[in-house]
């Protein structure tokens, strides 16, 4: 009887080691989506009123090529920009981190890519809400940029 319970308690033990998980391993895109987000012409709920009056406006007066830029969220811990370059259809959103500049955690690269001056569109960027992040509207894209270096 000894033997068949000290068998059991190895069993048991043997068991309750092999069915504890192992930790989630975090990977990098899943980590970014904390930090940035982006979508071609999403607007919350929350902030449609406002932003179709901005854009509205936008597409009334501004010139090809202008951007415009309009921020929701200022109080909490997601800040929603919305950003609209007159007679463009597509966006290059990038992200850049300089781990050797503490004073900044990054910068929001925005280029328009695609000019159509029938059909154009905007995007939405959620990021942490955090003043040292900076907006970077840009003519020239991130990867001419890389190529021309």
């Amino acid at each position: 009887m000894k033997q068949l319970l000290l068998a059991l308690s190895f069993i048991l033990i043997f068991t309750g080691c092999s069915i504890k998980k192992e930790p989630h391993k975090k990977d990098l895109e899943s980590e970014m989506d904390r930090v940035i987000q982006y979508k071609l012409n999403a607007v919350e709920k929350e902030h449609a009123d406002q932003v179709n009056q901005w854009l509205a406006k936008a597409r009334e007066t501004g010139k090809v090529g202008q951007y415009f830029i309009y921020n929701e969220g200022t109080n909490t811990d997601n800040l929603y920009s919305y950003i609209y370059r007159k007679g463009y259809a597509d966006y290059e959103v990038s992200f850049i981190y300089d781990p050797s500049d503490p004073s900044n955690k990054g910068q929001v690269h925005v280029t328009g890519m695609k000019e159509d001056l029938k059909n154009d569109h905007f995007v939405q960027i959620k990021t942490i809400n955090d003043l040292s992040i900076l907006f970077v509207l840009s003519d020239e894209s991130i990867k001419s940029k890389l190529k021309n270096k």
